[in-house]
């Protein structure tokens, strides 16, 4: 009887401390800009892969990074600019460009450096450039993605990966350069260079989500009512914002830069207050001050860590 009494006590007592205990927050999501990926243009040329091929294989890239939960893909419309190395460099005023552009902070670019298909086995074959030697038994295939990772805010490089894939299958027939591949994707897909594919991909959506996901999630100030003291927040239940999530704010107070280049080094920031969200929409949110009397439009907001 007084065993049953104990573990009755005790579970009692987990049941309250489960109610009592706040709920998970919701994952804050990173907003990503993902630049097609670019070819090395030998392997367009060799392969004469359709454009809609390559766009097929980016798309599969931007889904694999949704489907991890923790980011939101920006639309590719304005893209232009961000295709170029000096598109991510900061202008004098200090301000990001690339900001202005696309609200990510975080830029992905990646570039298909190795797309190789080559047999080896019975037979001794032809060989193509860029492909190796047809006529064996066993295909085997080799793909392999470079990938920059650079933070929008800063202009900073955060990371530079690469990611390889591999596959074999016996039997797996083609002749010459398109061989009947690239007649339909799902065709592509299943032969050994569309598995090589998938899986430099996969690599490449680890990595990001180790480096990437790694960053500290931040938003920005859209609006200051001094007379509400209500503070508007440029995201929303789309970006996993909940009611009573608590963030800091800080201000840009001074920019760093390299005399003779006028590259941007760093920036030193100051905390300038506290505050939490009181009501969630989908684009953009309210908070209200914990800490601190002065806010701007513009102000950095960050998760507290």
């Amino acid at each position: 009887m007084m065993k049953q009494l104990k573990w009755t006590f005790i579970l009692a007592a987990i049941s309250l401390m489960v109610a009592s205990a706040p709920a998970q927050d919701k994952k804050l999501k990173l907003r990503v800009a993902v630049v097609p990926l670019e070819w090395e243009k030998s392997w367009i040329e060799d392969w004469q892969i359709p454009i809609e091929f390559r766009n097929a294989i980016y798309e599969k890239l931007v889904e694999k990074l949704v489907a991890t939960g923790r980011f939101i893909v920006l639309e590719r419309d304005a893209m232009d600019a961000l295709l170029k190395e000096q598109a991510i460099k900061e202008d004098n005023s200090g301000e990001s460009q690339k900001g202005k552009i696309v609200p990510a902070q975080a830029l992905i670019a990646g570039k298909v450096v190795d797309f190789t298909l080559a047999k080896r086995g019975a037979g001794g074959g032809a060989y193509i450039p860029g492909v190796g030697t047809v006529g064996g038994s066993v295909s085997e295939a080799r793909v392999k993605i470079n990938v920059r990772m650079f933070n929008v805010d800063t202009s900073e490089v955060i990371a530079t990966e690469s990611a390889n894939g591999s596959a074999s299958a016996a039997g797996f027939a083609y002749a010459g350069r398109i061989a009947g591949i690239f007649t339909s994707f799902g065709a592509f897909d299943k032969s050994p260079l569309g598995n090589a594919t998938n899986k430099a991909i996969d690599q490449c959506v680890e990595k990001i989500l180790k480096k990437v996901g790694a960053q500290q999630w931040s938003c920005r100030v859209a609006d200051w009512d001094a007379d509400a003291k209500e503070i508007t927040l440029n995201a929303g239940s789309m970006l996993g914002v909940s009611e009573g999530n608590k963030f800091d704010v800080y201000r840009v107070t001074k920019i760093i830069k390299d005399p003779e280049t006028g590259e941007i080094l760093g920036k030193k920031t100051t905390k300038v207050g506290m505050i939490r969200v009181t009501s969630v929409e989908e684009k953009f949110s309210i908070a209200e001050v914990i800490e601190g009397s002065e806010f701007q439009t513009g102000d950095i907001v960050r998760e507290i860590r």
